[in-house]
């Protein structure tokens, strides 16, 4: 579980600046990629940084470590958001939640002769997105829009086919009450499965909205 948004530490104002420069360019980047890497914003966020060095396993990630995944899922986020356009400030926290999706990796990441693991890097992935984005300035809503789609970015790993309608209604009613919805983890699900390179897959989120559109 996530604290309280008044444990967050008093803000500097550089980390202010770097939170508003991802905030900018998550709203309008056609790929945001290319401006992260251009305004040495990876470099400024320590967490980012890290995931450069964490190994994935190359059967489900050829292409290359989670730093790789991650600028992939960012890029393929902004696209997906882009082909049905939204508010701006929706495209913000979807584009974020792809960039921020397995930044709990470097904690949880094992590896040995046969493969590599990263057991539970979502949910430890969501606290770490709460000390950034408070340590960021982010809105406290945003930050846990955000966390609830990182920390629930595997939900439907346990499912195969569709899921039972009260798997979706249950996981539905978690990110309605963290200021988000289905629709938009989608997307960062989308972006996740089209960010592996020659190994990119067809969303996972598909049948967990057929099943919600059953329900209405």
């Amino acid at each position: 579980m996530t604290r309280d948004a008044s444990s967050w530490p008093t803000r500097r104002h550089a980390d202010v600046q770097t939170g508003d420069a991802l905030r900018r360019i998550a709203r309008t980047a056609a790929e945001p990629s290319i401006e992260l890497l251009r305004e040495g914003l990876i470099a400024r966020i320590p967490e980012l940084a890290a995931l450069g060095s964490v190994p994935q396993d190359p059967r489900w990630h050829p292409e290359g470590d989670v730093l790789t995944h991650s600028l992939l899922a960012v890029d393929a986020a902004a696209r997906l958001w882009d082909a049905r356009p939204g508010p701006n400030d929706r495209r913000e926290i979807v584009v974020l939640a792809a960039l921020f999706h397995d930044i709990g990796k470097p904690a949880t990441t094992r590896s040995d002769a046969a493969s590599v693991t990263s057991h539970g890097h979502a949910e430890v992935g969501g606290e770490i997105v709460f000390e950034v984005g408070g340590r960021l300035g982010w809105p406290a809503r945003e930050v846990g829009a955000v966390v609830a789609l990182v920390r629930h970015h595997m939900a439907h790993v346990s499912v195969q086919g569709d899921p039972t309608r009260r798997a979706v209604g249950r996981l539905g009613r978690r990110l309605t009450e963290a200021g988000t919805s289905l629709d938009e983890w989608s997307l960062v699900v989308s972006a996740d499965g089209a960010a592996r390179g020659s190994g990119s897959v067809v969303s996972r989120a598909e049948p967990w909205l057929r099943v919600a559109s059953d329900m209405r």
